[in-house]
């Protein structure tokens, strides 16, 4: 009997696993985030940008930062950012992109090295492109909106443009970067 009631539990865990991986497949915000997720966490998962306001006469103006992504669980993908100075590496950030089954929806959260935190949603209108909308808290209480538009460019560069508001509500161009995929084993 208990050999029976185990085997029964593993068909229907099993069916309910296919039901949920049929209703992400038929969702379009789900499809593209996946797409997307695979994109950015291929290879070596990591892409730099050179800062443009990188200063040479200061040690601790990094040279580029880098966005390292891993995709550790089909519904969740990491990202680290970290600051190139010289031959050191330094976390800047570190978060998460993380669907929620029942908003349908990508969840983004992070947390940075000043002990700030943002957390807001990302959405993925097309397979080459998506939108991170977040709410940042500073630990002086502080607070402010913020939102990356992110592009595919090629197989191996994609850009993103920063967005705040102004003090009307409205947004406005921040700055904007051009990340180059590092190669495997980089």
């Amino acid at each position: 009997m208990k050999l029976f009631s185990f085997s029964l539990a593993l068909v229907l865990f099993f069916q309910s696993e296919a039901q949920n991986a049929k209703s992400f497949v038929e969702d379009p915000e789900w499809r593209n985030f996946e797409i997307m997720a695979e994109y950015l966490s291929d290879g070596s998962g990591k892409w730099t940008g050179l800062n443009k306001n990188h200063d040479p006469s200061n040690d601790s103006s990094p040279e580029a930062f880098g966005l390292w992504f891993e995709r550790p669980m089909p519904t969740l993908m990491t990202l680290r950012i970290v600051a190139y100075m010289g031959d050191t590496v330094r976390v800047s950030s570190q978060g998460v992109f993380s669907w929620h089954p029942i908003e349908k929806q990508v969840i983004h959260v992070m947390s940075d090295v000043g002990n700030g935190y943002s957390d807001g949603i990302s959405t993925f209108p097309n397979e080459t492109s998506f939108i991170s909308t977040m709410k940042v808290f500073r630990p002086d209480g502080a607070t402010y909106d913020h939102r990356d538009e992110n592009f595919i460019v090629s197989e191996n560069v994609h850009r993103n443009t920063s967005f705040g508001k102004d003090e009307q509500g409205n947004w406005i161009e921040r700055g904007n970067w051009t990340w180059t995929r590092d190669p495997e084993g980089g």
